[in-house]
């Protein structure tokens, strides 16, 4: 082999290197799907990541919907998608820290500090993966602000936007609801009469392609308690999923965060209720807590919701 052949052979395969790394650090970072390649998320999480995926279930104790404990065990149970788990209060979780997770899902802490918001949108930026249910943060700590419409938007009006929408210490905008995709109206069980086991309407999947909801029923009938939230429509911002709640809903001003002056208003009869969000659909929105799907309230267990919750957001 001639000195020039070599030469070449050594400049492909440092090119290739290079191209290897660069693939891993972008997947890392959450720019690329891991699923770019055949087979190349069980590699990324075998020799990248050094196993499966590790998820976090965050919460506190400010209830809200949803149930840690539940949760876990539908997430790790064998039958189901035997998936390495750990619940922790998120008062523990830090900027250092929560990047040991592949995935965060947040569900029961109604109450949740700006800081901690935050928190969670810098993992997302780091690369993480976030799933946010029902009413998570919708009520701030004491001493936190919530941003009005006029510090956004120049000719808005002078009042909150709405719960996820708050401002740091310094002033600066934390925009939660257009990182979420959505903002926050109530949940529908305090803004009309709720009766247990009664059908609140039909999941509708709105975008078939995505992995969330891919090769599932097009109509899921589904029973309990759900947040009622509006759609933000940002460039990120993708409506997976609706719920067809049979007519329209209409809502008593005091009874929600609704904009305006008002004391009726309808939202219409198809509500969000799976919202991706972020590049790479690194953040999902679910109306309703991930371990609802199967819970005993549902007359059909529908394991392929939180199947795909999980291989859409880790495997896609």
């Amino acid at each position: 082999m001639d000195e020039k052949l070599k030469g070449s052979i050594l400049h492909l395969a440092i090119l290739l290197g290079l191209i290897i790394a660069l693939v891993v650090v972008l997947v890392y970072t959450g720019l690329l799907s891991c699923g770019v390649v055949p087979g190349g998320c069980e590699l990324y999480y075998q020799f990248i990541k050094g196993g499966p995926p590790q998820v976090l279930i965050a919460y506190n104790d400010s209830g809200g919907l949803g149930n840690p404990v539940a949760l876990a065990a539908v997430l790790s149970n064998r039958e189901l998608l035997s998936a390495r788990v750990k619940a922790m209060p998120m008062d523990r979780l830090t900027n250092g820290n929560i990047g040991e997770y592949d995935m965060v899902i947040v569900e029961s802490a109604r109450k949740i500090c700006t800081s901690q918001l935050n928190t969670f949108m810098y993992y997302v930026n780091t690369g993480g993966r976030l799933v946010w249910t029902g009413d998570a943060g919708t009520v701030p700590c004491e001493g936190d602000e919530l941003l009005k419409d006029n510090e956004r938007n120049e000719e808005g009006k002078d009042q909150t936007i709405g719960s996820w929408a708050r401002k740091d210490e310094g002033g600066k905008q934390v925009n939660f609801d257009e990182f979420l995709g959505a903002s926050y109206i109530g949940n529908r069980c305090s803004m009309t009469e709720c009766r247990k086991g009664e059908l609140a309407g039909f999941i509708e999947v709105v975008t078939p392609e995505n992995r969330l909801v891919y090769g599932l029923s097009p109509t899921v009938p589904f029973h309990g308690d759900f947040s009622v939230v509006q759609l933000n429509d940002q460039t990120y911002t993708r409506l997976v999923a609706a719920l067809d709640y049979g007519s329209d809903f209409i809502v008593e001003k005091q009874d929600a965060a609704l904009p305006g002056t008002g004391q009726r208003q309808s939202l219409g009869r198809k509500l969000p209720f799976i919202v991706s969000s972020q590049v790479g659909d690194r953040v999902a929105y679910y109306a309703a807590p991930i371990e609802s799907f199967v819970s005993d309230e549902q007359p059909q267990k529908y394991k392929a919701l939180v199947e795909q919750m999980y291989y859409g957001m880790l495997y896609k």
